[in-house]
């Protein structure tokens, strides 16, 4: 049994997280959460009470949140370079602020456009997800205009914010965000899935959501 423990579910952002660990090269096991199957969300409730993933078992510790477990992939393991590195003065600390940009501003929206139901019990969720649409355009610009001219968002070298970016736009899309007059992000995306790590976890997803009865 490995030190490390991921609790996840596909296509969810514990993506994210399998991706750092694949970087990192380290050994870790790989638990398969499923909301929809009462006994295993039982399970994991056992473990996790926040009934989030991605989850992190380190040893007896858990890290949750996602930002949080990437934080501690980075510092525990340099050589990686999830991020740039972390510095003592307050401009240094660049990358975890966009790193907690990336889990708590960009990720709500995201699931607003996704998953709409999580915010409203009516059945109606349609001007949720329009309002998500709309607190998007800003941040499309944004990444738009930064990427026009550089590869990554730090320049011409990745870092797990990419996978975080990537994951959260095209997540969005999937929801109903239209990406078709941004072909900046598009190259960004394209170039984000060429990674390794990131074909080996996209590919994992697919067989776990075949095993599952999804696809």
């Amino acid at each position: 049994m490995n030190e490390l423990t991921l609790y996840y579910m596909p296509l969810t952002c514990a993506r994210v997280t399998m991706v750092a660990l694949e970087e990192t090269g380290i050994a870790y096991d790989a638990k398969l959460v499923n909301f929809l199957d009462p006994p295993n969300w039982a399970e994991y409730l056992k473990i996790n009470s926040r009934g989030k993933v991605p989850a992190l078992q380190v040893g007896e510790k858990l890290l949750t949140e996602n930002g949080s477990i990437l934080a501690h992939l980075h510092q525990q393991f340099p050589d990686a370079q999830l991020l740039p590195n972390f510095g003592q003065a307050l401009g240094d600390n660049e990358p975890l602020q966009d790193l907690i940009w990336c889990s708590a501003t960009l990720h709500p929206m995201t699931r607003m456009i996704r998953a709409p139901a999580r915010f409203s019990k009516a059945e109606d969720t349609s001007a949720i997800q329009a309002l998500g649409i709309e607190y998007y355009q800003p941040v499309l610009q944004e990444l738009e205009t930064r990427f026009k001219n550089q590869k990554f968002w730090f320049g011409e070298d990745w870092s797990i914010i990419d996978v975080y970016l990537n994951w959260n736009y095209t997540t969005a899309q999937r929801g109903g965000l239209d990406l078709s007059a941004f072909p900046a992000i598009q190259r960004h995306s394209a170039n984000v899935e060429k990674r390794p790590s990131v074909q080996s976890v996209t590919g994992r997803e697919q067989a776990d959501l075949k095993s599952l009865g999804f696809i």
